[in-house]
């Protein structure tokens, strides 16, 4: 176990180059002295991965102990600041001492690896985890698969041909039979285009979301298109059909309409029928044309419709009267200073919410705060029971926020002891054990969690199948060491996703940026492989057009290994993109830069948050 120190730096400031001596030989001290406190956590850890495990309590030994003004000290002498070092730290660090106080030995401890070994090792792991040596290029790009892809076997060989080296199915969401099309799909791809691309597959996890709101009844809503004066453009147009479904081909303006009855017989273009929709307003809809799949019909004003609504023609006997009508999924208006019930089953009451898992209730505690549909909603609690919490609202849109089912939870203040592996993944489990070429785990947290996944993979056989374990809570984030010391301790390929949505929302976006930089060298320091996910080129993706902002945080997500792109209706020329941005920064490809040692000192998050930086490593 690491003894937590009295004192990590020493008091007085670096003035002299005998200071900065002395500093360095202190951390020198510190980081030999960790390897004989961690002999057996080290002993623990699988031999392909101790010289990696070495290095990583060398770097937490080092910013334990690491003063403050060291960089700028280091910096003023023209020596290395040690900034981008992570892999080969205490090699790196011996040579700095070299230079200051020539004539240094070597350390009697095995010494950490030098640059060409750090970097060699982290390629391993690439290799290993991710196939990234194929020289087929592209393959540090992960795409989430859609639903749809299982029946547009072009899609995903397109995708492969853009780039993608590796194919994402997320358990969260379809069924076994769409990922087995999926993972079919993507086999055959691979076939046809010659190339490479792993198949990821995510367990869903302990993902809290909101249910049990009842269904709305279902509304149809028409509109006209009007300038920004409120002068009537075009009247919209809606097609009323009995028949099942809508006929091919309908243009994307067209509203239909489900009617009942036989009241539209008889009709002929021009005729006018008047009633009042669902706000009760008079409204007046025009037939334009007659066809066997229904009567066209135009309003010039906005019209609302719901099922039993009757409109009548004027002077005839023809009349509409609008049939069964789809549900529209329920949903809660709240606004700031709303009282809310958040409940473990639900009660189809106005001012509740059913939680998907209750028994998270039990950790938490009364002032703790509570973040819904990625934090666009956040309430207090309030008042806590063993079914039930007491909300109020805290932060809301000024005219309200719609909370609907399936919205994540968030619990960013309390200590949850969910554990990571849920009844329905050990289902999927034994699905992604004969299809996955690596494993995602989600909102793990703990070492436990970790154990709990390796028997489960012993049990089904697959102990040699790649875990990434995705870093999406405030727990994970602070233990990550922990987790990929615990991870180490089987032979296969480990990496790390930094899920950079849930992260968000469970340590304050304005602290993001600190967050991703310090797992980056975390995973550095590990030589474990790294994937910069959530939202990259998001707005690309669904709309064809990236924003600035995106080009530049998929610049900055190629110093991971590899890039994670979600779905959208653009994602192949989406992948191409990427594809060149990441080639650029990591090449030096004429018009883009040549990426240098960019990992930054970003380790003060722990302080910031108040959390004791010196926790032990192992418990």
């Amino acid at each position: 176990m690491i003894a937590t120190e009295s004192s990590l730096v020493p008091a007085r400031s670096i003035d002299t180059e005998a200071d900065l001596r002395d500093q360095l030989e202190h951390i020198l001290a510190a980081m030999l002295r960790i390897e004989q406190e961690e002999q057996g956590t080290l002993a623990a850890v699988d031999p392909r991965y101790r010289a990696s495990a070495r290095n990583l309590l060398h770097f937490i030994a080092f910013h334990r102990h690491r003063h403050p003004g060291l960089e700028l000290a280091l910096r003023q002498r023209g020596l290395s600041t040690l900034a981008g070092c992570d892999p080969h730290l205490l090699h790196t660090l011996h040579a700095v001492l070299s230079w200051l106080r020539p004539g240094l030995s070597c350390p009697s401890s095995p010494s950490g690896p030098d640059r060409q070994q750090g970097e060699r090792l982290l390629q391993v792991h690439c290799d290993l985890l991710f196939g990234l040596g194929d020289g087929q290029g592209g393959s540090s790009i992960m795409v989430t698969l859609p639903a749809a892809a299982a029946h547009q076997s072009g899609l995903i060989r397109d995708l492969v041909q853009a780039g993608m080296g590796l194919a994402r199915i997320n358990c969260a969401h379809d069924d076994q039979g769409t990922w087995r099309a999926l993972v079919s799909g993507v086999r055959e791809a691979c076939a046809v285009t010659g190339r490479q691309c792993r198949i990821a597959i995510d367990l869903a996890g302990p993902k809290l979301r909101t249910c049990g709101l009842p269904a709305l009844e279902g509304v149809i809503d028409g509109r006209p298109q009007r300038d920004r004066l409120g002068r009537l453009i075009r009247p919209f147009r809606l097609l009323a059909t009995g028949v099942a479904a809508a006929p091919d081909n309908l243009p994307a303006d067209v509203v239909v309409l489900p009617v009942q009855g036989d009241g539209l017989e008889g009709l002929q273009r021009g005729d006018r029928l008047r009633g009042r929709d669902a706000s009760g307003r008079w409204r007046e809809l025009v037939v334009l044309d007659v066809a066997a799949e229904g009567i066209g019909m135009s309003c010039n004003q906005r019209c609302r419709f719901i099922r039993g609504l009757r409109f009548q023609q004027e002077g005839g006997r023809a009349w509409l009267e609008v049939a069964e009508l789809p549900a529209a999924p329920g949903e809660l208006l709240l606004r700031q200073g709303d009282e809310l019930r958040l409940t473990a089953t639900p009660t189809g009451e106005p001012d509740a919410v059913a939680c998907s898992l209750p028994e998270v209730f039990a950790c938490l505690s009364a002032g703790e705060r509570v973040l819904f549909d990625d934090g666009r909603i956040e309430a207090v609690i309030h008042s806590v029971a063993p079914a039930e919490l007491g909300l109020t609202i805290t932060h809301a849109r000024p005219r309200g926020s719609r909370l609907r089912n399936d919205k994540g939870i968030n619990f960013p203040d309390s200590t949850l002891t969910v554990p990571a592996l849920t009844a329905k993944d050990l289902h999927d489990l034994a699905f992604a054990t004969q299809h996955a070429d690596l494993l995602s785990y989600s909102f793990v947290n703990s070492p436990a969690d970790i154990e709990a996944l390796q028997l489960a993979l012993q049990q089904a056989g697959r102990e040699d199948l790649p875990v990434v374990l995705k870093i999406e809570t405030r727990r994970a984030f602070l233990d990550l060491p922990r987790l990929l010391l615990a991870a180490m301790r089987r032979p296969a390929p480990v990496g790390v996703m930094i899920a950079r949505g849930d992260l968000a929302i469970e340590c304050g976006w304005e602290n993001l940026a600190e967050i991703q930089e310090e797992i980056l060298r975390i995973c550095a320091a590990a030589h474990v492989p790294c994937i910069w996910a959530t939202q990259v080129l998001e707005a690309m993706a669904r709309t064809g057009m990236p924003t600035r902002a995106e080009i530049t945080d998929a610049a900055m997500g190629a110093r991971a290994e590899v890039v994670m792109l979600n779905k959208g209706p653009n994602i192949t020329a989406t992948v191409r993109t990427l594809r060149e941005i990441v080639g650029r920064m990591r090449s030096g490809h004429p018009g883009g830069f040549q990426a240098q040692d960019p990992l930054l000192s970003c380790l003060s998050f722990r302080s910031n948050c108040g959390a004791v930086e010196e926790a032990s490593l192992v418990p």
